[in-house]
């Protein structure tokens, strides 16, 4: 018994060594440099959350939307194809999503319906949907969120399941109420950490923007279809060789991120080429001006990596952008060149006082370079 523990303690040590010499080996990023936004025309809309499906397609979920100024629709939030490559971006809508109402619209508890992560595995699109309180004074300007559920479409986004009730939530309050799936590939190509048999997905504390941290969840591959939160698990801790301790209740998860009132939503690439995971965080800095618009036409990107999906997390760049107030930054999966150093990085733009009349209220495409040690 002895002899099989002393061998089983040293299998772990050398893999925990290897573990150790491959992070080591993986060039460290310092900086980036973030290029001009390009923007899409004739498209109204934000978030913008993408994912590289089966068909080679990117499919993008925007929030509060007329879309195509060609094709108007009129929706809390809809779902659109992207077409092309950027800086030539073009649009097509897919689906108004009508069952989830019309721009703005609320419901009896006075939120409305926004998407959050998107994401295609195995031929699936897959969409987490919650309930948003619009920011107002009484809320220091934080548009709080609650109550996520994830549906889904086996049709490439023509239908889909059906929307949920409102005391019916998957994840129920405001933890995990933002779920964004993190990015691998094509048609959730698998990565490392497990990815080919987990999908992982991280959530801020309950806040579109200026939130305070964020949790991470995941679900096994082949069981992601059934829509079943008894099927999903979450950090509940990091052991000394920052593994992470998985367990069942997403509402006393463990903070795996923590930058208070710059933690909003958004989502986490891994870039295969460089064999890191990159986070592209934003906040509002200027939430206590008393001037209205001056409070969402300045933004700061702080760009962060890890290696692993649990951390832990190093800021590399910080960049504040005004007057055109960026904001839900994201990478698309299929718009990063193979070495991982470039890619193209996709924002929405400021939305004060009127989106209809705001030329920044679309996809604002940027070139992204990535500085290495």
């Amino acid at each position: 018994m002895e002899r099989r523990q002393f061998l089983s303690l040293g299998a772990l040590s050398l893999l925990g060594w290897r573990r150790l010499a491959a992070a080591a080996a993986i060039p460290r990023i310092v900086g980036a440099q973030i290029g001009p936004g390009i923007r899409v025309p004739g498209l109204h809309g934000d978030t913008w959350t993408t994912t590289w499906a089966d068909d080679d397609q990117v499919y993008a979920v925007a929030d509060d939307c007329f879309g195509l100024k060609a094709h108007p629709i009129n929706s809390n939030l809809a779902l659109f194809r992207l077409l092309g490559s950027p800086p030539a971006l073009a649009v097509e809508t897919v689906n108004p999503m009508t069952a989830f109402g019309k721009l703005t619209s609320l419901l009896a508890d006075g939120a409305s319906w926004k998407g959050s992560g998107l994401a295609c595995i195995d031929g699936v699109l897959y969409l987490a949907v919650s309930r948003h309180h619009y920011m107002e004074a009484q809320s220091d300007w934080i548009q709080q969120s609650w109550d996520a559920t994830i549906i889904k479409s086996e049709d490439h986004g023509r239908t889909w399941s059906a929307a949920p009730a409102l005391d019916r939530a998957m994840f129920p309050g405001r933890i995990f109420a933002n779920p964004y799936f993190v990015q691998y590939g094509r048609d959730g190509a698998a990565g490392p950490d497990a990815s080919d048999r987990y999908v992982y997905a991280v959530s801020n504390d309950g806040d579109w923007n200026n939130g305070n941290w964020m949790t991470l969840g995941r679900v096994r591959r082949d069981r992601i279809g059934r829509l079943d939160p008894a099927d999903w698990e979450f950090v509940h801790g990091l052991d000394a060789g920052h593994r992470p301790k998985w367990g069942p209740r997403h509402d006393n998860a463990l903070a795996t991120f923590r930058a208070p009132g710059r933690t909003s939503m958004t989502g986490v690439q891994y870039l295969a080429g460089l064999g890191v995971y990159v986070m592209p965080q934003w906040h509002y800095p200027d939430l206590g001006d008393p001037v209205p618009e001056k409070r969402w036409q300045t933004t700061r990107f702080e760009l962060y990596r890890a290696p692993a999906p649990w951390g832990p997390w190093t800021l590399f760049h910080s960049q504040t952008f005004s007057p055109q107030g960026y904001y839900n930054p994201g990478i698309p999966a299929k718009f990063i060149r193979e070495d991982g150093r470039r890619f193209w990085l996709i924002a929405s733009g400021d939305f004060y006082p009127s989106p209809a009349g705001n030329p920044y209220y679309t996809i604002n495409q940027f070139p992204v370079q990535l500085e290495l040690a």
